[in-house]
């Protein structure tokens, strides 16, 4: 039995729909919603830091409130299927950060959304949830 179950959230319509996904089918479990400040990734972040003293602890702090927004929407998706569940936020790269979450949260689930491709490639997974599939300690549904 599915214990704790961890559900990577970027605000993604496909974040939203693995998030529904794991309400419904682990409503039971303990469900960790968890957003990644990869500045890698980010299209908000600054080619080059320390330009200006104090611009990456305000990119960072603008991030954060981010996160609050996007855990708010995720508690509402959650409200709507009678569930409670618990966030989490790290700073790093995507796919290390999830990883790592696992152990940390103990979580022994995790429901992903990936970006379906149409025809032939129709089972391409995005870079975050092939990296999962491929790495992680713990089986990785994927939803679409």
């Amino acid at each position: 039995m599915v214990e704790h179950v961890l559900v990577p959230f970027d605000g993604s319509p496909l974040s939203e729909k693995a998030l529904a996904y794991a309400c419904e089918e682990f409503g039971s479990s303990t469900i960790t919603v968890f957003y990644v400040v990869d500045s890698h990734k980010d299209e908000t972040a600054a080619i080059g830091w320390g330009d200006h003293p104090g611009e990456w602890e305000e990119w960072l702090e603008n991030r954060r409130e981010h996160a609050e927004d996007l855990f708010s929407t995720a508690h509402s998706i959650a409200d709507d299927h009678g569930v409670t569940i618990q966030t989490g936020a790290a700073v790093g790269r995507t796919q290390e950060m999830i990883l790592k979450a696992v152990d940390e949260y103990g979580a022994d689930q995790i429901v992903v959304g990936t970006h379906g491709r149409p025809h032939l490639e129709e089972f391409v997974f995005g870079s975050v949830a092939e990296a999962l599939v491929r790495k992680s300690p713990v089986p990785v549904t994927t939803v679409r």
